[in-house]
C-alpha cells in the first residue's frame, strides 16, 4: 500500500516519537523522529509532508527551528506541540507560519486529525487525503444515550445550527462528528476549532483567514476555518470562551455567510454548517453581559444536552470494552481482561472528567498491566473512591479516608514525576489525567522539582 505521506516528529522525549510512530504508521504514514532542532534540519533534506515540532527543545528551541524550516521548505506544513504553560510561544509559532498546534498530553485521534488537516492546508493536491471520518466512538445502550442518538438522526439531514451542551469530557466533539457523518455534507470537511485554546489575537485570523502582509509574519495568504469547512461542517467547541469582539464578528457571518479575510478586501462567501458546543450556561452568561444575547439565540436553534457519565452507568461496560479494544490495537498489545473489581470501582466513581477520564484510565491501564487489568493499574482517584456515583453526601467516617487517599495520591504523583524526570506531559499520560489537572494537583500538594 502506498504511503499517505512522510511525517517528521521533533521532540526530545523519545516516547513522543514512539506514540506518533504507532499511531501514524498504523494509519498508513511513514514516520521519522528527531530529538533536537539541529537533527530536524538535517532530516528536512528528505522533505517530509508534515512536521510536528515541540516548542521546548534542548539547544535550538522550537520557535527558532520553525524559522529555519520555513526558510528551507516554506511549502511544508508545521504543527507545533506545546503545553498549557507555553501558549505565548504557540502564538509566536502561529505568526511565524505554523499551520496548527497540539496541546500535550497528546490524544491519538487528535494526532491523526491534525495530520489530515495539515495535508489539506499545506500539501499538494496529490497528497490531500480523504477527510471522511469513521464513526464508532459513540458507544452505549442506556435510555439517555439512545435518546441522544435519535436526536442526532433527526437533526443531521437538515442544515439547522446545533448547540451541544454538556460537561467537559461528555463527547461533544464526537456528537458533532456523528451529526456531520449522517448529514448530506459527510463527504466534505469536518473542521473543529477549540475556542478555549486560541487567544483572542489569533482567533479572527484562525476563523476567517488572512492575506499576505496582514501582520508581521504573514508571508503568505491563508484560508480560515470557515473556508476550510465550505460545504462541510465547522465545529466551534467551547464557544463560551470567545471574546465579545470575536462574538460580534461571528454573529455577522452567521447572519450573512460572507466575510473579508484579515488584511484583505475581497468578500468571501461560504456554505458552511456550524455546530457549537459549550460546558457553560450561556443563558446565565448572557444575563451577566459575558455572552451576546443575540448570538446565543442565533446558535440555539436545535439543542442537544449530553448526559454526564455518572448518570449513564449502564454504558460503562460497553465503553470499557470499546476503549480496551481501541488502545490495545493502537499499542499493538493483546486484548486484556478486566478484573470484576475494576468494573465495581468504575460503578462507584463519580467521573468528574466523564468519558474522557474513563478513556484515559483505560489507556493508562493497558500500558501498566500485563494480562489482566486490576485495581492497582487504575489512577488513585478511582482506586480509592468509596462514594456511589450519583449518591448523596459521604459519611463522617469518610473524612479520615479522604486524608489517606490524598496522602497516597500525593505520593503516587510525586513518584511518577520523579520517574519521568518531571516531564509533566509524560507523567499526566501515565497517571491518566490531563495536563491541567496534573498542574493543579502539583500546586495543591505543594510538589516541587528537586
Amino acid at each position: 500500500m502506498a504511503s499517505k505521506g512522510r511525517i517528521l516528529v521533533v521532540d526530545d522525549e523519545p516516547q513522543v516519537g514512539m506514540i506518533f510512530t504507532k499511531v501514524l504508521q498504523a494509519a498508513g504514514y511513514e514516520v521519522a523522529a528527531a530529538e533536537s532542532g539541529e537533527e530536524a534540519l538535517k532530516k528536512m533534506l528528505t522533505l517530509p509532508n508534515v512536521v510536528f515540532l515541540d516548542i521546548k527543545l534542548p539547544g535550538m528551541d522550537g520557535v527558532e527551528t520553525l524559522r529555519r524550516i520555513r526558510k528551507m521548505a516554506p511549502e511544508v506544513p508545521v504543527v507545533m506541540m506545546t503545553a498549557y504553560q507555553t501558549v505565548d510561544s504557540a502564538v509566536e509559532s502561529m505568526r511565524l507560519g505554523a499551520c496548527d498546534y497540539l496541546i500535550k498530553p497528546l490524544d491519538n485521534s487528535r494526532i491523526k486529525e491534525v495530520v489530515r488537516h495539515a495535508l489539506l492546508v499545506g500539501g499538494t493536491p496529490a497528497m490531500t487525503p480523504d477527510i471522511t471520518i469513521t464513526p464508532g466512538e459513540m458507544v452505549g445502550k442506556s435510555a439517555t444515550f439512545t435518546q441522544i442518538q435519535k436526536l442526532i438522526s433527526k437533526v443531521a439531514p437538515t442544515d439547522l445550527m446545533v448547540l451541544l451542551l454538556g460537561e467537559s469530557g461528555t463527547g461533544k466533539e464526537l456528537t458533532a462528528r456523528a451529526i456531520h457523518l449522517e448529514s448530506k455534507r459527510a463527504a466534505k470537511a469536518f473542521v473543529p476549532v477549540d475556542c478555549a485554546a486560541l487567544p483572542e489575537t489569533l482567533m479572527e485570523s484562525e476563523l476567517f483567514g488572512y492575506e499576505k502582509g496582514a501582520f508581521t509574519g504573514a508571508d503568505d495568504s491563508r484560508p480560515g476555518r470557515f473556508e476550510m469547512a465550505d460545504e462541510g461542517t465547522l465545529f466551534l467547541d467551547e464557544i463560551g470562551n470567545l471574546s465579545m469582539s470575536v462574538q460580534a464578528k461571528l454573529l455577522r457571518v452567521l447572519q450573512d455567510p460572507s466575510f473579508v479575510r484579515l488584511g484583505g478586501r475581497k468578500q468571501v462567501r461560504v456554505n458552511t454548517r456550524v455546530i457549537c458546543a459549550t460546558n457553560k450556561d450561556l443563558e446565565a452568561a448572557s444575563a451577566r453581559g459575558e455572552f451576546r444575547e443575540d448570538l446565543y439565540h442565533r446558535i440555539k436553534v436545535f439543542t442537544i444536552e449530553l448526559t454526564p457519565l455518572r448518570n449513564r452507568l449502564d454504558d460503562i461496560p460497553m465503553l470499557v470494552s470499546h476503549y480496551l479494544e481501541k488502545y490495545s490495537h493502537e499499542m499493538g498489545t493483546p486484548l486484556k481482561k478486566v478484573d470484576p473489581q475494576v468494573l465495581d470501582l468504575f460503578q462507584r466513581y463519580r467521573w468528574p472528567g466523564n468519558i474522557r477520564e474513563l478513556a484515559n484510565a483505560i489507556r493508562s491501564a493497558v500500558v501498566l498491566s500485563d494480562d489482566v487489568i486490576g485495581a492497582e493499574h487504575l489512577p488513585t482517584s478511582i482506586r480509592y473512591s468509596q462514594q456511589k456515583a450519583g449518591g448523596g453526601q459521604s459519611s463522617a467516617g469518610d473524612a479520615a479516608l479522604k486524608n489517606v487517599v490524598k496522602k497516597v495520591e500525593r505520593e503516587h504523583i510525586s513518584a511518577t514525576l520523579k520517574k519521568t524526570r518531571w516531564s509533566k506531559s509524560a507523567a499526566a499520560k501515565i497517571l491518566g489525567i490531563d495536563l491541567k489537572t496534573l498542574t493543579s494537583k502539583i500546586k495543591e500538594f505543594g510538589l516541587t522539582e528537586e
